[in-house]
């Protein structure tokens, strides 16, 4: 399995907080030999909705070009996975409010975030919350 994001536990408990129980970490995602893993998958029972979460920190990185390029990739993999798997789960990608203020405002990000349809959702990691989320 892959290393936890720094902001994981964050996300947990921002999605408790706006009623979101935590049905599994780590999701397997498995096609023929190739496992993928997907962080997240939250249920929210008063909306009968489960999505699947991807977090994704954009910290401390020498190159946030290089970061975007590298999870809307993973993002658009994962999706491509689902879909060839016929699992009707939205897949989230979770951002902290300074990335989505940063390259994801930024031309750049909006337009990849466009184009492969990403859909975010943006959290605040000083008080544990969602600020938005974004389709």
């Amino acid at each position: 399995m892959p290393a936890k994001d720094r902001y994981h536990d964050t996300v947990i408990h921002a999605l408790a907080k706006a009623g979101w129980q935590i049905t599994a970490e780590q999701v397997a995602v498995i096609i023929e030999k190739r496992r993928l893993w997907i962080d997240l998958r939250a249920q929210n029972e008063a909306e009968q909705t489960v999505i699947l979460v991807e977090i994704k920190g954009f910290e401390n990185t020498p190159s946030p070009i290089e970061y975007l390029a590298n999870a809307t990739g993973k993002y658009v993999l994962y999706r491509a996975a689902l879909d060839y798997l016929k699992i009707p789960l939205p897949l989230i990608m979770a951002v902290p409010e300074a990335a989505y203020r940063g390259i994801l405002s930024e031309e750049i990000g909006k337009q990849t975030l466009q184009r492969n349809k990403v859909r975010l959702m943006v959290f605040s990691p000083e008080h544990e919350e969602i600020i938005q989320w974004i389709d």
